[in-house]
């Protein structure tokens, strides 16, 4: 019983420790970058109007808390020219639910190319950093899901800065 309960402890203490690392190597995978995209996708139902929440205007917002930043960012053309750019990719679904309430997730996934060592070393596009939220706001409100996306572009820029 007693080497039962001190693995059962020893297993949940372990724990954090590979959490922890996962973190670390996801905040690694932003050094030394030096350019990147931006892409923003929107999922919202057609019924729903929200004139500012256009993807135009998420990146426009997000762009402006990197201008300060010493990387170059690509434009859209650039990025159609090859998919080995790295890019940051935003992703926000907002759904409709029965009380006029809509819930809304962003996510956040910075790709890069990478090299897959089991397939004999075959480049590809891996998401090396993620971050995430989840909220919910009412039918007047909706306007705010693009001002907290914008905002939460802090979260991607604070990261960058300490690993560059």
């Amino acid at each position: 019983m007693k080497t039962t309960l001190a693995l059962f402890l020893l297993f949940l203490s372990s724990s954090p420790v590979f959490a922890q690392n996962e973190v670390l190597r996801e905040l690694s995978s932003l050094s030394g970058i030096s350019e990147f995209g931006v892409v923003v996708n929107i999922e919202i139902p057609e019924e729903v109007e929200a004139p500012n929440l256009t993807p135009g205007n998420v990146r426009e917002g997000i762009l402006e808390y990197f201008e300060e930043l010493p990387i170059r960012i690509l434009n859209d053309n650039t990025l159609r020219q090859s998919d080995q750019y790295p890019i940051l990719h935003v992703h926000i679904n907002v759904m409709k639910a029965s009380n006029y309430t809509y819930p809304f997730s962003i996510e956040w996934n910075f790709y890069q190319p990478v090299k897959l060592v089991l397939k004999g070393d075959l480049i590809s596009m891996a998401s090396t950093w993620n971050k995430g939220q989840v909220g919910i706001v009412s039918h007047d409100n909706l306007e705010m899901i693009a001002e907290e996306a914008v905002y939460s572009a802090l979260v991607f820029k604070e990261e960058f800065i300490q690993m560059n």
